[in-house]
């Protein structure tokens, strides 16, 4: 090759290198240099004064610091410190006008959160400094709500997620919006609006969330019953309940802690966080509410249980299921299970939900996700079995049984059937041709 051409073609080699980490450089930049928002664009029907702050106008205006407790959806726990400009100082340069109802925040890169005017300006929002309990990620546990700080909402253009040092604020995630909670238990960290640069101000009157439901519903139901609660999205919108007949509010108990979008991530915890209410061994009244962001509160719904006797597996009992089908019944009254049986074809063994039926016949279930192992707990019966083994203890005495416990595409844990029934002192029926499971005791 000629000296010129070797070294056009080195000088090319180069370029073409240089080229490809600018690249690469650029995938690589962080998500808040990509998206940041230098800009702050409020509209609407529900301002008489559509404006559009600059960056450098922002930082003009008075400046506010605040610290913010907050928990997301996970739930996880988290500080946060934000300096910026007061939500309602801009909003007021606006005109926002006294029938504005909603506001709706969206981000540079598209994310949007709406919350009510009450939610924001009439509702008290606070800093808790003993919100933390336990680790980080245990944001299911309630912290301690006394000392509580009122804090303003902001629109901070400096900010620290993690962290309650005001010395570690940069921009990264400029323009955020802030906000503290209500209580000590409320997820607010996902309405922490990041890159954010539109504001819409709107007068339509809120929507209502949609009331819990319940499996099983009201009605007279077998010792050692457990009541799943659900709403339509179980994500934002949270279910708070009481089990004294008091009224529930947002200082009640949360039942859905992790957020729907979260279940296949968290599945070997959600059936411990997310727990169904129970068991039920006397007659219960459960009330139930869903609150969340951007609409009113539903209506509250009252379920009733009676049992006919309190005492476990005192009581007739008849568990129905089906191969294949999520429906099932406990002594005639319909239940809608998470996943649905199966067969093991190599094992020739019936594979069932374990929390359904070890609670459906009125025993304990554990979970421990280091050593994978599932303990359920009977009167003076413990089982223990872990996934993907065959060697179980009952009582503390080996045994092995022909197919191991799994944890299948649907995060819930199986288990065979016939062991744990009849270990738990009940009958199995199996029909063959309707492919329905009858466990009587």
């Amino acid at each position: 090759m000629p000296t010129w051409a070797r070294r056009c073609y080195g000088f090319s080699a180069v370029l073409l290198s240089i080229l490809l980490l600018a690249g690469c450089l650029c995938l690589a930049l962080p998500n808040a240099v990509l998206a940041a928002s230098d800009s702050l664009e409020i509209i609407g029907d529900g301002v008489k004064n559509p404006v559009t702050f600059t960056l450098d106008q922002l930082k003009q205006m008075e400046q506010h610091q605040y610290v913010y407790s907050s928990i997301n959806t996970w739930p996880t726990k988290k500080w946060y410190v934000g300096e910026g400009v007061k939500l309602i100082d801009l909003l007021n340069k606006a005109k926002m006008t006294g029938e504005a109802t909603l506001l709706k925040f969206t981000s540079a890169d598209g994310y949007t959160v709406t919350i009510t005017v009450k939610e924001l300006f009439e509702d008290k929002r606070y800093r808790f400094p003993g919100f933390k309990s336990g680790s980080d990620s245990d944001g299911h546990l309630s912290g301690d709500p006394s000392g509580k700080v009122k804090v303003e909402p902001i629109i901070g253009l400096i900010s620290v997620e993690g962290s309650n040092n005001p010395k570690y604020m940069n921009n990264l995630n400029s323009l955020l919006l802030m906000l503290g909670q209500r209580t000590v238990t409320e997820q607010t960290g996902n309405l922490f609006v990041k890159y954010l640069n539109k504001i819409e101000v709107l007068t339509t009157p809120p929507g209502k969330w949609d009331a819990p439901q319940a499996n099983p519903a009201s009605g007279i139901v077998p010792p050692g019953t457990m009541v799943a609660l659900s709403n339509i999205n179980s994500d934002d919108d949270k279910i708070h309940y009481t089990i004294d007949g008091s009224i529930p509010t947002i200082d009640s108990p949360i039942y859905n802690w992790i957020a729907s979008r979260w279940w296949t991530a968290r599945a070997d915890v959600l059936g411990t966080i997310n727990r169904p209410i129970g068991p039920i061994n006397e007659d219960k009244v459960i009330k139930a509410i869903t609150i969340g962001p951007g609409k009113l509160d539903s209506d509250v719904v009252t379920f009733e249980y009676r049992v006919a006797d309190g005492s476990p597996g005192s009581a007739p009992l008849m568990i129905r299921l089906t191969i294949g089908a999520k429906a099932a019944s406990v002594n005639d009254i319909p239940y809608i299970l998470e996943a649905e049986p199966f067969i093991n074809i190599e094992a020739g063994r019936t594979l069932v939900p374990i929390r359904f039926i070890s609670e459906a016949l009125g025993a304990e279930v554990g979970w421990d996700p280091q050593s994978r192992q599932v303990t359920i707990t009977y009167v003076d019966k413990e089982i223990i079995l872990t996934i993907g083994s065959t060697e179980v203890k009952v009582n503390g005495e080996k045994r092995t049984i022909d197919c191991a416990p799994v944890i299948p595409a649907s995060g819930r844990t199986f288990v065979p059937l016939r062991f744990i029934s009849e270990t738990l002192e009940a009958e199995v029926v199996y029909d063959p041709n309707g492919g329905q499971i009858f466990i009587t005791r």
